[in-house]
């Protein structure tokens, strides 16, 4: 039994860069031996073991077969027959299929070390079709290393094409385009990401409106300069429903594109009169929720940032009707009062804070 330790960790030593976890590869034993060491068993099928020390995880070496479509459409092999190189043969990129023994010696039999060297994203071989993740994969891994120099060799974008264009992109969850976006946008280069999707042909088959969008460009572009939250990124960004749809972006974001898109107009117009405000505000459900007037306020900010708009006296008072609404407003007692008087002395009281504000402001 021989453990190797494999892939974005050695990627990542070899550009400088902390990996930030370590994967193992166990060459020679089986599922017997590593549970009879402590090891742990992650899943039933997938042969990849937690040590009982470090919980990183140790995959047995294994062989991949093809039974049906989709990411999941494999059989594995994984025995004490299946060699290192065989192993690292079934892998997505070179830079990915490169091995350190406990010695420090670097297995590569993929010439992996000379396209990190040459700033090159390469295909393993022609297995990589097999799997259509592995397209959005590397619209990943771009975004990633892009800030390296990195590309994407010319082969592996005829290859991503093909698996584009043979429509097994359309077995793929959910759950795994949304990871592979999410992460793309933990990058400094989300707008990479878009660039392979349109190279590949993709785009064209899935999301034509990303295609010659200079400002959904220029937004991308503009927003990963700034320190902006990913989920409030994703939400003002331009992006249209379809695409979000598609990609099956969380509800939390969902809330927060509609939250935008519904209110950032009616704001920017907004008479800044009591009445008026107060109406927005209700509409914005901020009263009972401040901390959505909170986070609107965040995306408008960074809206008329990217505008180079400036509207310094109307985002002041609303910064201060946030924290205002943030705290307890007091409403007497209105156990006594039916419903239309509650909302009438509700209004009252809404109405005379936000007219303090004002007439502070003057």
């Amino acid at each position: 039994m021989k453990t190797y330790l494999v892939g974005g960790a050695i990627r990542d030593k070899l550009l400088g860069i902390e990996p930030k976890e370590k994967d193992w590869v166990v060459v020679g034993s089986n599922q017997k031996e590593l549970l009879a060491l402590g090891y742990k068993q992650v899943g039933k099928q997938f042969p990849v073991f937690l040590h009982p020390e470090t919980s990183e995880e140790y995959a047995l070496a294994r062989l991949e077969k093809k039974i049906s479509s989709g990411h999941k459409g494999f059989e594995f092999i994984a025995n004490e027959k299946v060699s290192l190189e065989e192993d690292l043969l079934r892998r997505d990129l070179t830079i990915n299929a490169i091995a350190q023994d406990k010695k420090g010696k670097l297995i590569d039999p993929y010439n992996g070390i000379t396209d990190i060297e040459n700033r090159i994203i390469r295909h393993v071989s022609e297995a990589f079709s097999e799997d259509p993740l592995r397209v959005l994969r590397v619209a990943r891994f771009y975004s990633k290393l892009k800030k390296y120099d990195f590309n994407i060799h010319d082969s592996t974008i005829e290859i991503m094409k093909k698996i584009v264009n043979s429509k097994e992109i359309e077995t793929l969850s959910k759950e795994r385009l949304w990871n592979e976006i999410s992460e793309a946008f933990n990058t400094q280069n989300p707008w990479m990401f878009f660039e392979v999707l349109i190279k590949t042909d993709f785009a064209e088959n899935y999301c034509p409106e990303i295609i010659n969008n200079d400002n959904l460009k220029e937004k991308i572009l503009f927003f990963s300069q700034k320190s902006v939250e990913k989920n409030i990124f994703l939400s003002i960004s331009g992006l249209s429903i379809n695409f979000i749809e598609f990609f099956g972006f969380p509800k939390k974001i969902l809330d927060l594109y509609f939250l935008f898109n519904e209110f950032s107009i009616k704001f920017i117009s907004l008479k800044i009169e009591s009445k008026e405000i107060v109406n927005f505000l209700n509409q914005l459900d901020a009263f009972r929720r401040p901390e959505r007037l909170q986070v609107f306020l965040k995306q408008i900010n960074y809206f008329l940032e990217f505008h180079n708009q400036k509207d310094e006296e109307r985002i002041s008072i609303f910064e201060e009707i946030g924290e205002l609404i943030s705290e307890k407003i007091d409403y007497g007692d209105l156990k006594k009062l039916n419903v239309e008087e509650i909302k009438s002395r509700v209004e009252t009281i809404h109405i005379k804070l936000i007219s303090s504000i004002l007439n502070k402001e003057k």
